[in-house]
C-alpha cells in the first residue's frame, strides 16, 4: 500500500468525501442492475463495502466483489476510488459521518451536553453495532499495515476527536462542562467505551447501559466543581 494518498479535503469535515460524483458505469453488473448516479450510487457502494468486509474480511475483499454486490460496474468504482484502500477508508468516513454530523449544527439550543452525548452515543451504537464485523476487519488490517492504520487515523479518528471536542467546547459555553475537560482526552471516553464493548468484547449495548455510561462515567468527569 506504499504511496497511498487519500484525496480528501480537511479531515475534520465528514461531509467532504473522496468521491467526485462521476457518471455511472455503462455496464452495470448483476441481474437487477440499475443506472444510478451521484449520491445514490455512492451510498449503494459504501453499503456494499461494509457488507463485503463483514463477510470476507479485508484480505478477501475485492473491487469486483463490491461491484457485484452493489449491482454496478468496476469502472464506476475505479473512477471514484483508485484503490480498495481509498474505497474502504472513504466508506468508514461515510459511516462514522452519519454519527458525528449530529454535532455540526444539528443540536438544538435547548439540548444539554448530557442529551447531546446520548444522541451521539445512540447513533454510534447503531452505526458501529450494525457494522461490527466490518470494523473488526479493519482492526485486523491495522495491526498488519502501518500506512493503512495511519490513513484511517487521519481520515476517521481525527475527525471523530475533533467532533467530540466541539461538543465539549459547546458544553463549556453552556456552563455544563468545566473548561479543562474540553480536551481530546475526555472526548475519547464515550467513543472508546462504546467501541471497546461492541468491537473488542463483541457485546451489545442496551440503551440503559449507554445511559449509565453517560450518567455514571462521562458526565461526572465533565461537570464543573
Amino acid at each position: 500500500m506504499k504511496g497511498l494518498t487519500i484525496v480528501t479535503a480537511a479531515p475534520v469535515n465528514f461531509a467532504q468525501r473522496v468521491t467526485a460524483h462521476a457518471p455511472d458505469d455503462q455496464r452495470p453488473v448483476g441481474p437487477r442492475a440499475q443506472r444510478r448516479r451521484g449520491v445514490t450510487l455512492e451510498r449503494a457502494i459504501h453499503a456494499a463495502v461494509i457488507d463485503e468486509l463483514a463477510e470476507v474480511g479485508y484480505v478477501g475483499f475485492t473491487i469486483e466483489s463490491v461491484a457485484a454486490r452493489a449491482h454496478t460496474g468496476k469502472a464506476s468504482i475505479y473512477r471514484r476510488w483508485p484503490t480498495k484502500q481509498h474505497l474502504v477508508i472513504d466508506s468508514y468516513c461515510a459511516k462514522f459521518g452519519e454519527t458525528f454530523d449530529l454535532i455540526e449544527g444539528c443540536l438544538g439550543d435547548t439540548t444539554t451536553t448530557r442529551d447531546a452525548l446520548l444522541q451521539v452515543g445512540r447513533r454510534m451504537v447503531q452505526v458501529v453495532g450494525d457494522a461490527g464485523e466490518a470494523f473488526r476487519a479493519a482492526a485486523c488490517e491495522i495491526s498488519r499495515d502501518a500506512e493503512f492504520a495511519a490513513e484511517l487515523e487521519q481520515q476517521v479518528n481525527c475527525p471523530k476527536r475533533a467532533a467530540m471536542l466541539q461538543l465539549l467546547r459547546r458544553g463549556v459555553a453552556r456552563g455544563e462542562v468545566r473548561p479543562n475537560a474540553a480536551c481530546e482526552l475526555y472526548g475519547e471516553v464515550l467513543p472508546a467505551m462504546i467501541t471497546s464493548r461492541l468491537i473488542v468484547q463483541n457485546l451489545p449495548i442496551a440503551d440503559d447501559y449507554l445511559v449509565r455510561i453517560v450518567d455514571d462515567v462521562v458526565m461526572p468527569l465533565l461537570r464543573p466543581a
